[in-house]
């Protein structure tokens, strides 16, 4: 299953390079949050969750979890 991140970018036809300008991030940050090498910032869940319309339990389970949220 594709991160949620990377199945957003392939339908709206953005590269990853375009969605991290849009961000204020490096390339490689999109990149390591797709493969799961990183997790997304906790601040740039709110903006990520704006712009994508992905909710911020499906970009960063855990924080969802530690706050006693449904998934």
């Amino acid at each position: 299953m594709a991160h949620p991140l990377k199945a957003y970018r392939e339908t709206a036809q953005i590269s990853q390079e375009e969605f991290a300008h849009r961000l204020g991030v490096g390339r490689s940050a999109v990149a390591r949050w797709e493969t799961g090498a990183r997790k997304i910032e906790t601040s740039l869940i709110p903006k990520i969750s704006a712009m994508t319309g992905i909710p911020a339990k499906e970009l960063r389970p855990d924080l969802a979890e530690l706050m006693g949220e449904d998934q």
